[in-house]
């Protein structure tokens, strides 16, 4: 494959203007059919193509993110980041390890989840509907998926009967997980506003580790205040100070309109690992 994308490079890359959501379209289908060449590929409309790799079935690929990131990038990178997209939606089409070490969680909020439902009901993919997830607040939800190097997968109901965890037992299993498959995480604490960084996915996934807080709240008066305006920022400040919990609540705002990927700009208290939002 890699001379055929370094001849897309030559076609592509070195141009400042973006091609059209068409010639991105033609252009993805042509590098997955050459990464996945057992795969029928085929393109259904403008950033949207079918994938029938002979495993699962037909599943449809939606090329909306990669194209909005791909546009989002220097034209000297933009290849980087349709190969990378590339990748993952050939690891898709060849089939997940279904592996219940790789099960993560994931903060999502209830609009999403909406979204993705009515997505899926277009599709006529009914499995779609019995994604596993539970209630976080009265705005967020942790989903639960397979991670992989390449891939995001959420997990379904069934799927999850297979691998048999309880579903008791899957929040601890799945925080567990992620500890263990995340680089690490960095605390930055500021005069007022904290951060902590892990990997520019997982963020807010962070705010479900116990651990993390109990250590916080010992440098603090009053339960920690977080807040997760994009899927990869997670701050916090002391709830007892009021003038921090404010700046905390101007910044969140702030990012959250800024966020390419954007979560929520509400601020949470989180006591004993429950987060419950200060309005």
């Amino acid at each position: 494959m890699a001379g055929f994308l370094s001849g897309l490079r030559g076609l592509f890359g070195a141009k400042e203007e973006l091609p059209t959501p068409q010639a991105f379209t033609e252009l993805a289908q042509r590098m997955l059919s050459a990464e996945v060449p057992s795969a029928r590929v085929q393109i259904v409309g403008d950033l949207e193509l079918t994938v029938d790799a002979g495993t699962q079935g037909e599943h449809r690929i939606f090329l909306d993110n990669a194209y909005r990131a791909y546009a989002a990038e220097s034209p000297k990178d933009r290849m980087a980041v349709l190969e990378r997209f590339v990748r993952s939606y050939a690891e898709a089409a060849r089939g997940l390890d279904r592996s219940p070490d790789r099960i993560v969680p994931i903060v999502k909020t209830r609009a999403w989840l909406s979204d993705v439902q009515a997505s899926m009901r277009r599709m006529n993919e009914e499995k779609a509907q019995s994604n596993v997830y539970e209630d976080l607040t009265d705005e967020l939800i942790v989903v639960y998926a397979i991670d992989t190097p390449s891939n995001i997968a959420y997990l379904a109901q069934d799927e999850l009967d297979a691998i048999g965890i309880p579903r008791a037992d899957l929040r601890a299993h799945a925080v567990r997980n992620l500890r263990g498959l995340l680089p690490g995480i960095d605390v930055k604490r500021g005069p007022q506003i904290g951060m902590v960084v892990a990997d520019g996915n997982y963020e807010p996934s962070l705010i479900l580790f116990a651990d993390l807080w109990a250590r916080e709240s010992a440098h603090m008066r009053g339960a920690p205040a977080v807040a997760c305006p994009g899927h990869d920022i997670l701050l916090f400040a002391d709830s007892a100070n009021e003038g921090a919990v404010a700046q905390l609540r101007a910044l969140a705002s702030k990012l959250f309109q800024d966020a390419q990927r954007p979560l929520t700009p509400r601020v949470h208290l989180l006591r004993d690992g429950v987060p419950t939002p200060i309005d």
